[in-house]
């Protein structure tokens, strides 16, 4: 038997209907696309496998059976945060009418009411302990207006279905993230992104809000009318409000053809102007220890456009470089190999497997990105899909992930801050002997008019987002501890470093607590001088006066309200 990780990644979702099965709160993932089925764990807690994998559902009894004493533990998509929560200070409305109750008391009692999504964000930006609202029985599309290319949905509907419901009219959303199972509220809020110089992150097609606040009720937002408050509410983090509904542009439907190649570092860093004017999308995919950046562009095609199509191999042979390393490091560790076992899983498992036998020795790390630069040498090709299928990727397992965004020039002028920062990052990498799992991905985006979003700019403007990883590969915990100690220190700590000249923020999705004082002042200076922070309070200081709907990580990095009576 091959000893590894032959599991799902758990994740945080709170998805709802299913969930009032087992009472509240359950973990997602978003690992696989598999049909629908439930299996009952016990009377306390319950494991769905839907469209984003496992959903894991655990209820805390307490012996008096009273259920406001019973507790919830809800854990985010990378396994990486988890919090337990009373299960009467977390609710699940089903209208606005009851989101407004909600946050009506809430408001006058002081109690913390943060708004959760799919809880898919690596750092658990919307858990809070003390007291949680979820979207997902507010999963309704409203209206699609086809000539105005438009569709309103309530917050809690993932994008998934959101696509679905589109394409009978034959439109999409005109960006997707990788993953799918995002609902619609936290997918806007954080300021998702996708890739190519001249789209824009996800909030910049939002053209219109409605928000229940504390402080001032039920608001209605829209580009046309409300100007720099609609700004600041587009990427707003949860924290003016709880949204309830997204009015977003779409735009028609179409096919894309997807090209993945492999360059060496100088051949990616030479031609990279080329390919990011060339293409709609294009993604790094930089391999540490190893001379191969893996390039996935992808372009509308018409229907009728003949177009190239993959060499040809069968899904065994693409997986070869996986397979035979996995049965030499076997062999070596006295293990017994099944090649039906290895048959059977896909890239993402394989390397998980791959990766457990010793994921922080450097040595092993190294065979392993080796294989899997030559697995994608074997998985050179085209293939061409509806464009959902296509920006949406699978991410992996459980995993530590750190990402920062930077300003790269403009659009018709790339200064090459980009791969300048990748170049140090690697030789750094590689010089301080990191054991940096595979890939450090890279994508670009134009800049925002949300101005609380890190690729804050004009249209005109060009950032970068660079997103380092390691996977959490096994349930063993020591091993864990270790991998989350080097990746939070060791690490993220060389990125920072090497991106503060560059002004690189993070990802709001990925921005952890800091580990000392010092780190935090270095954050909260740096922060103050990427986000209009100040007037972004004083926002909250109007809508949340009570900072009910805050947690300590966001309190720590912006602060609190700025009360009315004090602008």
């Amino acid at each position: 038997m091959i000893q590894g990780i032959l599991r799902k990644g758990i994740s945080g979702s709170i998805i709802g209907r299913a969930h009032q099965a087992a009472r509240k709160g359950f973990a997602n993932s978003s690992r696989s696309f598999d049909t629908t089925s439930v299996s009952i764990l016990s009377a306390a807690a319950l494991m769905v496998t839907t469209g984003a994998g496992y959903i894991i559902l655990w209820n805390k009894k307490q012996d008096d059976g009273d259920d406001d004493d019973d507790t919830t533990d809800v854990i985010n998509w990378s396994g990486t945060h988890k919090v337990t929560i009373a299960n009467k200070n977390y609710w699940e409305p089903e209208s606005i009418e009851d989101v407004e109750r909600i946050v009506k008391d809430c408001h006058k009692r002081g109690q913390s009411l943060r708004p959760i999504g799919s809880s898919l964000s690596p750092n658990g930006i919307a858990l809070n302990g003390n007291g949680m609202i979820s979207m997902a029985n507010m999963d309704k599309v409203l209206k699609i207006d086809t000539e105005k290319k438009t569709i309103t949905v309530e917050a809690g509907i993932p994008v998934r279905l959101v696509v679905e419901a589109l394409r009978p009219h034959n439109l999409t959303l005109p960006n997707l993230a990788s993953i799918a199972e995002q609902q619609m509220g936290g997918f806007t809020q954080i300021g998702a992104h996708g890739t190519g110089m001249a789209v824009a992150p996800v909030d910049e097609y939002v053209t219109k809000l409605k928000i229940v606040t504390p402080g001032r009720g039920t608001i209605e937002l829209s580009k046309e009318k409300d100007g720099r408050l609609f700004e600041l509410a587009r990427v707003a983090l949860g924290l003016l409000g709880v949204v309830v509904e997204i009015t977003m542009e779409c735009m028609s439907a179409h096919l894309l053809v997807e090209h993945t190649f492999v360059l060496t570092r100088k051949e990616a860093i030479s031609r990279k102007d080329q390919l990011l004017k060339e293409h709609k999308h294009t993604r790094f995919m930089w391999i540490p220890y190893t001379d191969a950046v893996i390039v996935v562009t992808n372009d509308p095609i018409d229907q009728d456009t003949p177009h190239n199509v993959s060499a040809s191999g069968t899904d065994e042979e693409k997986k070869k470089p996986l397979t035979d390393l996995l049965q030499e490091l076997c062999i070596e560790n006295g293990q017994e190999f099944s090649s039906d076992d290895a048959k059977g899983m896909g890239f993402g498992e394989l390397r998980d497997t791959l990766l457990a036998f010793a994921p922080l020795d450097v040595t092993h790390v190294k065979r392993c990105n080796k294989a899997e630069a030559n697995f994608w040498k074997s998985n050179e090709g085209y293939r061409t899909l509806p464009s959902d299928e296509l920006l949406q990727f699978d991410c992996g397992g459980q995993q530590w992930v750190y990402e920062v965004c930077f300003p790269s020039g403009t659009l018709e002028n790339n200064d090459n801050s980009d791969t300048t920062f990748m170049e140090v990052l690697l030789q750094k990498i590689e010089e301080k002997n990191i054991p940096a799992h595979s890939p450090i991905e890279q994508r670009w985006s134009c800049g925002t008019s949300s101005p609380m979003s890190p690729a804050a700019g004009t249209a005109e403007s060009l950032y970068t987002w660079v997103g380092v990883i390691n996977y959490l590969p096994s349930d063993d915990p020591q091993q864990r501890k270790d991998i989350t100690k080097l990746f939070n220190t060791d690490y993220t700590d060389l990125v920072r470093h090497i991106g503060r000249p560059l002004k690189a923020v993070s990802h709001w999705a990925k921005l952890e607590e800091p580990t000392s004082v010092w780190k935090a002042v270095e954050l909260k200076s740096l922060y103050l001088e990427r986000f209009p922070i100040t007037e972004f309070n004083v926002a909250r200081g109007i809508y949340d006066p009570n900072n009910i709907l805050s947690n300590p990580l966001l309190d720590l990095v912006l602060g609190k309200p700025i009360p009315h009576d004090q602008e």
